[in-house]
C-alpha cells in the first residue's frame, strides 16, 4: 500500500488529470500527468477490464503499486500521476514494470536523478 499522502483516491481527481493532463506510455503501460498545486506526488492506478477478471486486475495493480515505491523519490513534485496498465500487466514481475514505469516518467521528463553525496572518511 502506498502511504497516505501519496494516494490519488477521489473520482472527480482522476476525471480532471484525464481531461486536462498529458500522457506518456510504452508496451507495458501509460502514463496520465498533470501539474498540482500540493508539494507533494500523488499516484494512482488504473487496470481496465481489458486486463482480464478480478484477481488478474487486482494482481496488476499490487504490482504497479510496488514498482513504484522505489521511484517516488525521483519523481517531480507538484503532480498527480495516474499509470494506466496495458495488457498482459498481470504477467510482468516487479522488476520489469518497474524499470516501464522508470523508462515513461523519463519519456515525460518527470524523473529527477537524485545524486548520492559520497562522505570520504579521514585519509591519515
Amino acid at each position: 500500500m502506498l502511504k497516505k499522502p501519496y494516494r490519488l483516491k477521489k473520482r472527480k481527481t482522476f476525471n480532471y488529470i484525464y481531461r486536462k493532463g498529458r500522457s506518456a506510455g510504452n508496451a507495458e503501460l501509460t502514463l496520465v500527468y498533470s501539474f498540482a498545486r500540493g508539494k507533494n506526488v500523488k499516484i494512482g492506478f488504473s487496470v481496465s477490464k481489458k486486463i482480464g477478471n478480478s484477481p488478474q486486475r487486482h494482481r496488476a495493480t499490487r504490482v504497479m503499486r510496488e514498482a513504484i515505491k522505489p521511484l517516488i523519490d525521483n519523481m517531480t513534485i507538484n503532480h498527480y500521476y495516474i499509470f494506466v496498465a496495458k495488457e498482459g500487466m498481470h504477467l510482468k514481475k516487479t522488476a520489469q514494470v518497474q524499470v516501464a514505469m522508470e523508462q515513461v516518467l523519463r519519456k515525460a521528463g518527470l524523473f529527477v536523478e537524485k545524486k548520492v553525496v559520497e562522505v570520504e572518511g579521514n585519509q591519515e
